[in-house]
This record gives structure tokens, sequence and C-alpha cells, in this order.
């Protein structure tokens, strides 16, 4: 194994443990408040006013229970089975390279540019509640922050040594051939 081969699997590594540690730990708490009527409302719904963590899962089971299943499935999708098809590709090619067919690298390469989707769906949250009226805040919490690393992580494991017979990245399809 080459050194720059080396490398990419320990980034691969890093991929797959911080984004288990994406999926455990919460990714942003909401504390809703009314303006300036927060402290006479709580005194009547308090538990409406509670500050909520929020995980991944727990997110797409409260859609799922809500009757957004549209909603939960496209979540699940782009931020559970992508993210692990990705990281299982990443870990087969820097562990057995050359080894996947050319047709799963393509559809690879094809998938893999929702890599950012779950990333940018947090920040569209974040965006969401800062909007909303009352001053109510969001806070993101280290879940946030280990997706963006997995993502990051795989783009430089692709881009460092996990590549197709041809030369290219299995990500982005740029040749690493020098």
């Amino acid at each position: 194994m080459t050194p720059r081969r080396t490398i990419a699997a320990a980034l691969v590594i890093a991929a797959c443990l911080t984004f288990a540690a994406g999926l455990v730990l919460p990714l942003f708490s909401i504390e809703p408040a009314a303006g300036r009527w927060t402290p006479v409302i709580k005194i009547f719904a308090k538990e409406q006013f509670a500050v909520q963590s929020y995980t991944l899962p727990d997110g797409i089971a409260m859609l799922w229970s809500g009757g957004e299943i549209f909603l939960a499935i496209l979540l699940g999708l782009l931020s559970l089975v992508l993210p692990v098809v990705k990281l299982c590709v990443l870990w087969w090619e820097a562990f057995f390279p050359n080894a996947l067919p050319h047709r799963v690298l393509s559809f690879f390469r094809t998938v893999s540019r929702y890599a950012m989707v779950e990333v940018f769906l947090i920040a569209l949250t974040v965006l969401l509640v800062k909007g909303m009226p009352g001053g109510s805040r969001i806070t993101l919490h280290l879940g946030t922050y280990c997706f963006a690393a997995s993502v990051l992580l795989g783009l430089a494991a692709s881009h460092l040594g996990a590549a197709d017979s041809h030369g290219e990245s299995i990500i982005v399809g740029h040749s690493n051939k020098i």
C-alpha cells in the first residue's frame, strides 16, 4: 500500500467514525420563545418552551410519526443511506483498490454529488428557526460538526488515493494522475 493510499485509508476510517458520532450526538437544539411574552406563556405552557435537542434518527422518526412520510424517506436516503453507501465504497476502494466494477464507481460518482446535502439540510433548518418571530434560538451541537467532518474527510480520502482503474477520483471524477 502506497503512503498516499495509507493516508486515504486513515481518512476513510476517520470519516466512518465521525459519521457514526454524527448519528448519535445531537445535531442542534431549539429554544422556543414568544418575544416579550415568553415569561408569561412559560407559566401556563412550560413544556412548550422547553429546550429540545435533536439527533438525525430522532428527526426522521418525528417526521415519519407526524405523517411527513415523503420528507422522512428523503431525509433518510440523503442523510443515512447515501453517506453509508459512500463510506462503504470509499472503504472498499481504500483497502481493496480497483476491486469494484467500473459500473459501481460510475453510479457512485453520480450519487456522491449530493454528499453535502445533509449539511445543507441542517443549515436550512438553522436559517428557518432563526427567522422565526419571537426570538427563538437554535444552537448547533457536536453532531453537526461530526457530519460536516465526515463529508470533508470522505472527499479528502477520495482525492488522496481511492481511485478507480482509470485514475479518476471516485467522488468527483477528477484525475489523480500526475
